[in-house]
């Protein structure tokens, strides 16, 4: 009998430390969450739930803190208030979830790099997001910044 109760205990222990620690297919729940709730719906009160600490997103030749990362999303969001995001697929391997993104939006409100003329932008992308503990840690994401640049009229097509 005492040998039955500490193979359960054993199995729940384990089945509960396996719960705990989140795999490729959590991961990409989450990751898929950035695009559509944070960025596709202006969600930004849902960052502790997707990030780690010490979150740095690298691109355009520096570092970002999750701060900055917010400002920037949220200035974007100003820019274009109908945005639309969704997820064309996304794969995921050990630590790493790449989503492959597409979002349109019209550029409504003036801020910063946008003139707000009305003007509606179709852009595709891809992020990668490692993460650790079930929370991204970090982020490196592109996208095609000319085509952007071309579709507002601030720089020339061919």
């Amino acid at each position: 009998m005492l040998r039955t109760s500490a193979l359960f205990s054993a199995l729940l222990f384990c089945t509960l430390q396996s719960a705990a620690i989140a795999g490729p297919a959590e991961n990409k729940i989450i990751a898929s969450r950035v695009i559509l709730e944070k960025m596709g719906q202006g969600r930004f009160d849902i960052q502790n739930e997707l990030y780690g600490p010490g979150f740095v997103a690298h691109g355009f030749g520096r570092d970002y803190t999750l701060a900055e990362d917010e400002a920037s999303g949220k200035q974007l969001r100003a820019a274009f208030p109908d945005l639309k995001v969704k997820v064309d697929r996304i794969i995921a391997e050990g630590d790493l979830v790449s989503p492959h993104w597409s979002a349109v939006g019209t550029n409504t409100a003036a801020v910063p790099g946008f003139p707000g003329q009305g003007k509606t932008v179709s852009v595709d992308g891809m992020s990668f997001f490692r993460f650790a503990d079930g929370k991204i840690v970090e982020e490196w994401s592109t996208y095609d910044n000319l085509t952007i640049l071309q579709q507002l009229g601030l720089f020339p097509s061919k």
